[in-house]
């Protein structure tokens, strides 16, 4: 790693823990990285048919490829509907996931990486978690035990004393980083699932399917 990517790892770590929305410091701290980690998980899995399938197809969560209003049609109960609601409910947008990488130049990596801040928003609905600060901790300790992502280790510990320890929420601190940990851990790996081709499934169904709990709110508050 370059010392000017040292540099800019350092500058996006402030700027985030002075302001935890600041998602595209996020995206360059994950990014410069990620890069060993991207490439260590093509080594091992570049060569499964589901990664590969994915590789060759390439979708992606964006208005340009995904029909949203389709998916407003759907009822919450189903995998997009539930999905939209989470974006539209807290103001998201899926097309800002779907923004080029900046500091990774591989094709396959690039678009994992991309592909896994797409999902990010997929999982949010799988686990049940909203968009709080201290929820986007939660997330991420189910992402850290999904892909061991530095990115996912720096949000859980940072955020853990900015949104957890110094907002006095003990059953997050207490259960919840361990509960959401261990739901990312045990579930099958879902990076290189197709979400698309399953909108109108129930969501409980697609949770039976990759063994993902829901979190439970009482360690969410």
């Amino acid at each position: 790693m370059k010392a000017s990517e040292w540099i800019r790892i350092a500058q996006a770590t402030a700027r985030t823990v002075a302001d935890s929305e600041r998602t595209e410091e996020i995206h360059v701290f994950e990014e410069i990285t990620g890069r060993g980690h991207y490439r260590a998980y093509l080594a091992r899995h570049g060569a499964d048919p589901e990664v590969r399938a994915l590789l060759g197809a390439r979708p992606e969560l964006s208005s340009a490829q995904v029909d949203y209003d389709a998916l407003r049609a759907l009822p919450a109960t189903t995998l997009g509907g539930a999905y939209v609601r989470h974006l539209d409910d807290n103001g998201l947008t899926a097309d800002y996931q779907a923004a080029p990488t900046r500091y990774v130049d591989d094709p396959d990596m690039a678009y994992l990486m991309r592909r896994f801040r797409q999902v990010h928003d997929v999982w949010h609905a799988l686990t049940g978690l909203g968009t709080r600060p201290h929820e986007e901790v939660l997330i991420h300790a189910f992402s850290w035990g999904q892909l061991r992502l530095p990115v996912s280790a720096s949000v859980v510990v940072a955020g853990t004393i900015k949104h957890i320890v110094l907002e006095r929420r003990w059953p997050a601190l207490r259960r919840g980083l361990w509960e959401a940990y261990t739901i990312g851990r045990d579930a099958t790996p879902l990076l290189a699932v197709h979400w698309e081709t399953m909108w109108s499934d129930p969501i409980d169904d697609v949770r039976a399917r990759y063994g993902v709990q829901t979190c439970t709110p009482a360690f969410v508050t």
